[in-house]
C-alpha cells in the first residue's frame, strides 16, 4: 500500500473531506503526506538515521521514489546486507504507520527510541530463521541506541 501511495494520510483524506486538519500526527509540525510521514518528519528522520546508522550504511535517507531508486540498485540481490535492508525498509514503513495510527485512533504515543528497539528486534527475530541472515545479524548490535 505504501509503495503505490495508498495510505489513507490526512492530505488524501482532506481532498474527499473526510478530516479538516491536515498536521502530522507524529510532529505536529507539517502538513502528513505519504512522502512526510515516512521520510521527511522530523521523527521518522530520526528513525532513519539511527536504522542506516546501525547498518553501517553511511548516508541519509532520502525521499520516497529515491529510496526506493536505491533499493533497486543497491540492496536488490541475495546478499544478507541486501536481505537485511529489505526488511529493515518494510519494518521502518510498519512501525512509523502503526506509531501514527496510535496517535491518531488511541491518543497513545512511544518515543522513537522504542519503536527503532522494535524495528531492530523485528528484523533479528525473522532474520533469525534464515541461517545467513542470522549469521550476518550477528554482526550488528541487537539495540542501537
Amino acid at each position: 500500500m505504501a509503495a503505490h501511495r495508498r495510505l489513507l494520510t490526512r492530505d488524501r483524506l482532506i481532498k474527499w473531506g473526510v478530516v479538516a486538519d491536515k498536521t502530522c500526527p507524529l510532529c505536529n509540525l507539517e502538513d502528513e503526506s505519504i512522502e512526510h510521514v515516512f521520510f521527511k518528519c522530523e521523527i521518522s528522520t530520526q528513525i532513519w538515521k539511527h536504522i542506516l546508522q546501525w547498518q553501517g550504511i553511511k548516508r541519509d535517507s532520502k525521499c520516497w521514489d529515491e529510496e526506493l531508486t536505491w533499493v533497486v540498485q543497491n540492496a536488490s540481490g541475495k546478499s544478507p546486507g541486501a536481505a537485511v535492508y529489505r526488511m529493515l525498509l518494510s519494518a521502518i514503513i510498519y512501525y512509523i504507520w502503526n506509531e501514527r495510527n496510535q496517535r491518531v485512533f488511541t491518543n497513545k504515543q512511544q518515543g522513537k527510541e522504542v519503536i527503532i528497539k522494535k524495528i531492530v528486534q523485528d528484523v533479528h527475530h525473522r532474520g533469525a530463521m534464515k541461517q545467513r541472515i542470522a549469521k550476518w545479524l550477528e554482526q550488528l548490535n541487537f539495540y542501537p541506541l
